[in-house]
């Protein structure tokens, strides 16, 4: 009878505690996370002008402007906060994209473009 005894209240106080871990568990909030991995969206520069022009990509994507030009090009934001390096022909420039800018090339002012990053 003993062991019957001892059995219940071994059981009983495994279960209490099993019960307050699942509480104490639930009770904490869970942050969500964004797994989604960035995609890199591509700009050729070709024929003096940006292919795509416009693009639309989400916050933290990377966009990689490839010169398939004859002539040197650049990348740089339109008021100047940044500029990639003259890119010769097959040279590429990737950026991660946190905000909503437009573009130019320095080089070229008529070559104009925009990345704008989606709203969730």
């Amino acid at each position: 009878m003993k062991t019957f005894q001892k059995s219940v209240a071994i059981f009983s106080t495994l279960s209490l505690v099993l019960i307050g871990v699942f509480v104490i568990t639930s009770s904490f909030k869970s942050e969500s996370v964004n797994t989604t991995k960035a995609v890199t969206h591509v700009v050729t520069i070709h024929q003096m002008k940006f292919d795509p022009q416009n693009i639309v990509v989400n916050k933290g994507d990377i966009v990689a402007w490839v010169n398939k030009d004859i002539v040197p090009h650049d990348v740089t934001e339109i008021n100047k906060k940044w500029t990639s390096k003259p890119m010769n022909p097959g040279d590429k420039f990737s950026k991660v994209i946190t905000e909503d800018f437009n573009y130019f090339c320095s080089l070229h002012v008529i070559m104009k473009g925009s990345v704008a990053v989606k709203s969730r």
